[in-house]
């Protein structure tokens, strides 16, 4: 029990002086939470869908409402695994090949991987935003849009997107009205939605915060990198220079 107890100290010590450790079981919640609610989205979507373009007697209100959540969800997960595969190959190539200087290596991964964020998150903005507009305004209700957007600006912006379809009052009780909806199925979607705009958020700001003004603005993105991880041919130029210091004033001359 004694050596359980110093061990998980250990373990809570590292994880709150090294960085990587950190890194690694923030990014492994962040799938735990992720891949859950991910497959939650592409069950009930699967289960509640119809043909695309047919009337979906699960939701009159938005037909293709179930398909915005398959297609959801599995889009994400694609991305996601894409997302662990390019991480894992740029680790291996980076710790395992010596045809390129650890620095190098060190760059071509942040490279990889911030390309690579920037192309996701701005797909994720656009799908959220898309989503967002074709669920959230029948739980809004026409009425209430038009009092706070205004009547001309709503139309324009519906006739921007090509928004030609009814606006409804959602409700949850009568079937076979046109503004029926399955409650699990429409509250699944608006409770992630809305889950989704604070991790968005989220994940924006860790990204702004940690990529773009810690590894780029304030140049720590090698700063690890020592002399024991260089090459061979460096380390002996190291050790060469710091084994004669009159080298130095030689060259010059």
């Amino acid at each position: 029990m004694g050596l359980e107890c110093i061990a998980y100290g250990k373990r809570c010590e590292g994880f709150l002086t090294d960085r990587e450790q950190r890194k690694v079981w923030g990014v492994g919640i962040l799938y735990v939470l992720g891949f859950p609610i991910l497959i939650l989205m592409i069950v009930v979507g699967a289960l509640k869908a119809t043909t695309p373009g047919e009337n979906n007697p699960n939701c009159p209100a938005e037909p293709n409402l179930p398909w915005f959540l398959l297609t959801g969800g599995v889009g994400i997960t694609f991305l996601l695994l894409v997302r662990i595969g390019l991480n894992n190959l740029m680790r291996c190539m980076k710790n395992y090949l010596k045809c390129c200087h650890d620095v190098a290596g060190c760059f071509c991964e942040f490279s990889c991987n911030l390309i690579y964020d920037i192309l996701v998150m701005v797909m994720m903005v656009m799908w959220m935003i898309t989503v967002t507009w074709w669920v959230f305004r029948h739980k809004v209700g026409p009425s209430k849009l038009y009092t706070v957007i205004g009547r001309e600006n709503l139309d324009l912006f519906r006739a921007s997107i090509g928004d030609n379809d009814t606006i409804h009052d959602v409700q949850f009780t009568d079937p076979l009205s046109e503004s029926y909806c399955d409650h699990l199925l429409f509250m699944v979607a608006f409770v992630l939605l809305s889950f989704g705009w604070i991790v968005l958020t989220g994940a924006l700001i860790v990204f702004l915060a940690d990529k773009i003004f810690n590894k780029i603005v304030c140049c720590r993105l090698c700063r690890d990198v020592t002399h024991d991880q260089l090459p061979e041919t460096d380390t002996e130029q190291v050790r060469l220079h710091s084994n004669n210091p009159n080298l130095s004033s030689t060259t010059d001359l």
